[in-house]
Formats: structure tokens, C-alpha cells, sequence
């Protein structure tokens, strides 16, 4: 894969994750007490991509998804992200809108993994080292180097919730695009409603399994 290939797919998956992270990385303590934790997820998490981009013709679209559904959902707090992306319009949803954003956010997130993560070429994370946050976050960073010798850096920041370290915030080469995200949600329910932004997400899920040889998007 191509450094600026790499670099599109992760701020394609990482649009809706929350602020904080690049002004907590400047004030970064190391952080090796804490580090066990939030590494070994981090880990499981690159671990996994690397399966997936190694088996990604075998797997197909749908492998790929199944895949990388139980490790998104395990390592990413989707619950949290979710919210901070659709920002103020969350407190005028409904329950069952709520659920229902929260559901289809998720096959999002899994679906954006699963398309983007279609090849490998020799990719490698490099081990991931970890920093203390404010308030009690970690700051996990890591490298994806290629064969050609790009690299695309990369900043997990982890939050322990429940007892267990999660994923709330990723940083590609110092860029998360959760302004955009949180633009583009408030002015497509501003303008057409929740039911619009509803429809728009589901079409990009679809979308990317029509590119997956034709295969249709998990149910």
C-alpha cells in the first residue's frame, strides 16, 4: 500500500472520533505502570489489521468484515466516539434513534475497516510505546512502515472504562477529521433531518460492499 493510501483509509475509520488527543501528545508523560494495558489492546488491534490485509483476497469483503467486527467492537469504544461525532443533535434524538444511530455507526466503523484494509504489501506496525494523558488516559503510538520507506504515524488515545482499556480517539500523522464529521452530521439533520443522516450512513455501508465483488453488507 502507498503512504497517501494508508493515510486516507485511517482518517476515513478515525472521522468520528473525539477531540483531545493532539493537545494531550505535547504534555505526554511516560507512562510504563500503565503501559500493560493499553499496549496488549493495541496489539490485538494492529495484530488483527495485519491478518486482515495478509488474507484480504481470500477473506473478500464479507471475511474481512466478520473478521474485524469482535476486535472493533472489543477495542474501540463505538458508544463514545458515536456520541461525540453527532455532538448536540444527540440530546434531541430519541431512544430509539439513539439506538438505532448507534447501531448503524458501528456497521460504519467495521465496514470503513473492512473496505479500506483490502491488500498487503509488506506493512509492519512498529511496537507501540505508551504515555500518560490528562485525566487518566494513555496516549498509545505506533508506526505502520512500508517496504518503500514511508510511514504513516499513528496516536491511540485509551480510556479505561469499566475496567477495560478502549480505543476513544485516533490520530493519523497528527489528523483526526471529527470537525468535519461533526459539520457534515449537524448540517444533514439541520437540513433534512435524523432519518437523511440515517439513510446517508447506511448508503456508505452499502456503498463499500457493492465495491467488495458485489457482496451485500451484513445484516
Amino acid at each position: 500500500m502507498r503512504r497517501t493510501f494508508l493515510r486516507l483509509s485511517l482518517i476515513a475509520v478515525i472521522s468520528c472520533a473525539p477531540l483531545g488527543l493532539a493537545g494531550g501528545i505535547a504534555g505526554a508523560a511516560p507512562a510504563q505502570t500503565v503501559a500493560a494495558g493499553p499496549v496488549r489492546v493495541i496489539r490485538q488491534f494492529q495484530d488483527t489489521l495485519i491478518t486482515v490485509m495478509k488474507g484480504a483476497a481470500t477473506l473478500g469483503y464479507r471475511g474481512r468484515y466478520a473478521k474485524l467486527a469482535p476486535v472493533v467492537t472489543r477495542t474501540h469504544d463505538l458508544t463514545v466516539i458515536a456520541r461525540v461525532a453527532l455532538g448536540r443533535s444527540w440530546s434531541r434524538l430519541t431512544p430509539a434513534q439513539r439506538a438505532e444511530f448507534l447501531k448503524t455507526f458501528a456497521k460504519l466503523s467495521i465496514a470503513t475497516y473492512a473496505a479500506r484494509f483490502d491488500g498487503y504489501g509488506g506493512e509492519v506496525f512498529t511496537p507501540p510505546t505508551a504515555h500518560k494523558l490528562p485525566r487518566g488516559d494513555v496516549l498509545v503510538e505506533s508506526q505502520l512502515k512500508s517496504p518503500d520507506g514511508s510511514k504513516v504515524q499513528f496516536g491511540y488515545q485509551m480510556r479505561k472504562i469499566d475496567g477495560r482499556w478502549r480505543i476513544v480517539n485516533i490520530i493519523a500523522d497528527g489528523v483526526s477529521d471529527l470537525a468535519l464529521e461533526r459539520a457534515e452530521y449537524s448540517s444533514v439533520i439541520r437540513r433534512y433531518g435524523f432519518n437523511a443522516l440515517l439513510t446517508k450512513l447506511k448508503e456508505r455501508i452499502a456503498g463499500y460492499a457493492r465495491k467488495g465483488a458485489g457482496a451485500t453488507a451484513p445484516s
